[in-house]
C-alpha cells in the first residue's frame, strides 16, 4: 500500500510544477501582477493556486477532486474565507 502512495505522489509532481509555474507568472496573488493587487485578489485564504499546490504536495494526484471542488467554490456568489486543505 505504501508503494501506491509513493507512485501517487510522483504522478502529482508534474502538476505541482505546473501550479508553481502559474503562481510565478500569471497569478494575481503570487505572480508578476501582484503589484496591482497589494491586498490580494483571491477571496479565499489560501488562494486557490496555493491550495492546489499544498494538496498536490501532500496527497498527490488523488487530491485533484478536492482542488476541483475548491475551484468551483470560487465564484461571484461565494463569500470566501479561510479554507485550509485537510490532511489525510
Amino acid at each position: 500500500m505504501e508503494i501506491i502512495k509513493q507512485i501517487n505522489k510522483v504522478l502529482g509532481l508534474p502538476l505541482v510544477l505546473l501550479v508553481s509555474l502559474y503562481q510565478k507568472t500569471l497569478s494575481p496573488d503570487h505572480g508578476l501582477t501582484k503589484v496591482f493587487y497589494p491586498h490580494g485578489y483571491c477571496k479565499f485564504y489560501p488562494s486557490c493556486s496555493e491550495y492546489a499546490r499544498i494538496t498536490l504536495t501532500e496527497q498527490g494526484a488523488t487530491g485533484l477532486p478536492k482542488i476541483a471542488v475548491r475551484i468551483m467554490k470560487c465564484n461571484p456568489l461565494s463569500t470566501g474565507g479561510m479554507d485550509l486543505p485537510k490532511k489525510v
